[in-house]
């Protein structure tokens, strides 16, 4: 097992939700006190921040927690126990939400179209927390898209390590060639 106190502080769920709640809290207060987007603008963004998420978890996955130590170790963790809840060191869910809420507000040129983008990029982070939580619950509901995304999780987690990375969404794999074959998929 890998000693987590090597690498300070970590979080398991629901700690994990802690720092992107209090991000969106701030980017919400802050859309609040910007008024130069307007509600139909807004909601795209919204939307858009939460598809770019998607393709910054799958790039996460693939790229940082496949490859890169001590990310890939503490990941393979993950892998050889997912019942463990997975632990995510302090500076690395920092440096996350950090940056999520704040490259697009160096970056974009409206302050207000910025905050509801990166809104949406923290909604995506949240949403992943609760359903990768979910994915690795005994009573997950192995029905409806939670079933799918569970069976394909599973597949990930079992012996296909280089295929399946995306957990909210399979767009990802389905564009860069690491979607399962819908024969190697099991219908559990």
């Amino acid at each position: 097992m890998v000693d987590f106190r090597s690498m300070g502080p970590a979080l398991a769920f629901p700690q994990t939700v802690l720092l992107p709640l209090a991000a969106l809290g701030l980017l919400i207060r802050e859309c609040l006190h910007t008024a130069d987007v307007d509600l139909t603008a807004a909601a795209g963004l919204l939307v858009f921040g939460l598809a770019v998420w998607t393709l910054a978890e799958y790039l996460l996955h693939r790229f940082i927690l496949h490859r890169i130590e001590p990310f890939r170790r503490w990941h393979l963790e993950h892998h050889w126990h997912p019942e463990v809840p997975m632990r995510t060191p302090l500076l690395f869910s920092l440096m996350l939400v950090l940056g999520l809420a704040g490259a697009p507000l160096l970056l974009w040129a409206s302050r207000g179209q910025a905050v509801v983008f990166s809104g949406g990029l923290i909604l995506g982070h949240l949403a992943h927390e609760l359903v990768h939580y979910q994915l690795h619950r005994a009573e997950c509901s192995r029905k409806g898209w939670l079933g799918e995304r569970w069976r394909y999780h599973d597949f990930h987690h079992h012996g296909h390590e280089g295929l399946a990375f995306g957990t909210l969404s399979s767009v990802w794999d389905s564009l860069f060639g690491t979607r399962p074959g819908a024969r190697a998929m099991p219908d559990r």
